[in-house]
């Protein structure tokens, strides 16, 4: 296997939160490869979407895929050059505050409030939750990040035509999703893919 940089400190156990919720254990392929990410010698991410349904406070999962980085950066190499101006200038004004920093260095429960309006997650209908993992564990640091509804939008619009129409192509590939939700994914999309 091969060598990483990664302090022994930043690696923690895989919170639950970020756990398939088909076997209800943590990812053990990638969802779009199907690369063993626990043998795989690479890092990974995991994006999971939630809605709390208002009637009953229960959190449902809308959508949740892990995704190893040689398929994450095929992904980011079919955006469109407008897209990655785009969210490059939305993340260096949004995602790279002094708070943010400060939170990823702090030991902070990154599930309490979201990492860039800070609206606590109990006032939050819809939110998605993002993690970077290596092996069975997941690295700490600026991951792993809460982000609510409002926030994936606003990355959303940033995206030009061309780059929509890759993320329908990419959720139609992720597995295991219901037919009622596939309507769902033509307005909601992964956010940092």
């Amino acid at each position: 296997m091969e060598n990483h940089d990664f302090e022994a400190g930043n690696f923690e156990d895989i919170p639950v939160e970020f756990y398939c919720d088909s076997n209800k254990s943590s990812f053990k392929e990638c969802t779009f490869c199907k690369k063993n990410l626990i043998t795989s010698s690479e890092t990974y991410l995991i994006e999971k979407s939630f809605k709390i349904n208002p009637n009953n406070g229960k959190k449902n999962t809308v959508f949740e895929y892990a995704i190893c980085m040689s398929c994450n950066i095929k992904k980011m190499n079919a955006m469109s050059e407008e897209s990655i101006s785009n969210i490059k200038s939305y993340m260096e004004d949004n995602f790279f505050d002094k708070e943010l920093e400060l939170n990823a260095n702090s030991g902070i429960n990154s599930f309490d409030k979201c990492a860039v309006t800070g609206k606590k997650v109990k006032d939050l209908l819809e939110y998605n939750i993002i993690g970077q993992f290596f092996s069975n564990k997941m690295i700490s640091g600026y991951f792993p990040l809460l982000l609510s509804s409002e926030i994936g939008g606003e990355i959303q619009e940033l995206l030009s035509q061309k780059t929509k129409d890759e993320f329908d192509d990419f959720m139609n590939t992720i597995n295991d999703i219901p037919p009622e939700l596939k309507e769902l994914f033509k307005t909601k999309r992964p956010i940092l893919v």
